[in-house]
């Protein structure tokens, strides 16, 4: 079971629940509601672990300082997996010539100049061109 002794000093201790879960019929006061439990959050000296429960095992209402939908968004954000440069870019920007490349790969080194060429420019400016180097 998680440590919850943490919300013994939340800011939150002793305000009305209610204001954490606004009702979505009518939405100018769900505004105003969250505008203020958002205040009450950014004043808790344990926002943090506030907001990592939240992620952890509240779906709705206010917390941490944020909202069921942004913390969705934050959440699909954190678990989106990093884009990464494939091996043979990795290589090349480290120096690799691209005949050594070519043969980790099994390709001339001319397919690995094709490949080079496509690359957005970002990464083609770090890549070295031709069969030398």
């Amino acid at each position: 079971m998680a440590d919850t002794n943490w919300r013994v000093q939340a800011a939150c201790r002793g305000v009305d629940p209610e204001l954490f879960f606004p009702e979505p019929s009518d939405e100018p006061r769900v505004r105003q509601q969250v505008a203020a439990a958002k205040a009450v959050c950014r004043s808790c000296p344990v926002r943090e672990q506030c907001l990592t429960d939240a992620f952890e095992r509240l779906p709705h209402g206010v917390a941490g300082g944020m909202t069921e939908h942004e913390r969705r968004r934050a959440r699909a954000q954190r678990e989106r997996p990093v884009e990464r440069k494939p091996r043979w870019v990795r290589l090349l920007e480290g120096g690799s010539s691209q005949p050594e490349v070519a043969a980790e790969y099994g390709v001339s080194a001319r397919t690995i100049a094709r490949w080079a060429s496509c690359l957005p420019a970002e990464h083609a400016a770090s890549c070295p061109r031709g069969g030398s180097q």
